[in-house]
């Protein structure tokens, strides 16, 4: 046999390489397991009772539309599965399952919105507390000038509101100028008022009586409307600044006192400085009766004996509220586009 035919039936034997990274696939396999572990257990330790409560009561719902198992074909001994029924109603407790879950549901959104009211509650209580003390501010700076009588407190559901009586001291008889009393009363206020955080909505009201003798103010609503602003003006000058402010006039609509009250012509035409609430609505509706609840302690009393409308909704007022440039002097329509 020749050379070159033993070449031809020679077979080359290579040895076959061996794989020394195969243990990082089982590695990464036994890494994937555990991460996928870890992730299970921290999702079953944040549970959220009401949502699980009402998981529960759902599968209950779509899986128990009967309290008796399935009915099927004949089995051994010729006993139809349906001729006894398996009885699936009573649970631990010996109520219905779905009625025992709905139970859970129940409890559960009790004890949240119990603890939700009593949380609003403390909110509300420091709030007020929080009126008081801007209260009894306002009122000693206008007892070091002795003006302490020319303005009134209240609280309502819109938050702390200082009344400006708008007699004489303030305003003159269909007026919209700042008599000098007043504006050393605005001076005394604006300086707490730029203090705090709080938006501040200059209201004007005015009585029932109609607006005579006056060629500058079409009527009562464009009347209370330039007094308004005629204090929004006087604060932005003290530095409130003026995202801060609003101001708006109601008329009549907004009384404080019924017409055949003896104080309602005096009491009515006033101009409110709303403190606005920034709380939410469930807290601003316990306002009043934690405020009434409550004792003023050193600062001033607050209104009681009024038949307050200015924490209410009122569409005929929004409505009718005077566009404030229009109808006012030129000098204050300037301001206003502003």
């Amino acid at each position: 046999m020749s050379a070159a035919h033993k070449r031809r039936h020679k077979h080359e034997e290579h040895e076959e390489h061996a794989n020394h990274e195969r243990w990082l696939v089982a590695y990464a396999d036994m890494l994937t397991v555990l991460m996928a572990l870890f992730i299970v257990l921290f999702a079953l330790s944040q549970v959220d009772q009401l949502k699980f409560a009402q998981f529960k009561d759902g599968l209950t719902k779509g899986t128990a539309a009967s309290n008796q198992a399935v009915s099927g074909n004949s089995g051994i001994m010729d006993a139809a599965n349906g001729d006894m029924p398996i009885d699936i109603s009573p649970n631990s407790t010996g109520q219905p399952l779905q009625q025992s879950i709905s139970s859970e549901v129940k409890q559960v959104l009790q004890r949240q919105q119990t603890a939700q009211t009593q949380s609003d509650l403390q909110d509300a209580k420091e709030e007020v507390q929080d009126y008081r003390e801007i209260e009894k501010q306002i009122n000693d700076a206008l007892t070091a000038k002795d003006d302490q009588d020319q303005v009134t407190y209240r609280i309502t559901s819109d938050g702390l509101i200082v009344g400006l009586v708008a007699d004489n001291v303030f305003f003159a008889n269909a007026s919209a100028e700042v008599e000098e009393k007043g504006r050393e009363v605005l001076d005394v206020i604006a300086p707490i008022l730029a203090q705090l955080p709080n938006d501040v909505a200059v209201q004007g009201h005015t009585n029932s009586l109609p607006l005579k003798g006056s060629t500058r103010y079409r009527d009562n609503w464009d009347l209370s409307a330039a007094r308004a602003m005629t204090v929004v003006q006087r604060f932005i000058a003290a530095g409130i600044p003026g995202d801060h402010l609003s101001g708006t006039g109601y008329a009549d609509s907004r009384p404080l006192y019924p017409n055949e009250d003896p104080k309602a012509l005096t009491g009515n035409r006033r101009v409110d400085l709303v403190i606005a609430s920034p709380s939410s609505d469930a807290v601003k509706a316990l306002l009043p009766e934690v405020a009434a609840q409550t004792d003023t302690g050193s600062g001033p009393k607050e209104l009681t004996d009024t038949t307050d409308t200015a924490g209410a909704e009122n569409t005929s007022s929004v409505t009718s509220t005077t566009d404030l440039a229009t109808g006012i002097a030129p000098n204050l329509a300037a301001n206003v586009a502003h």
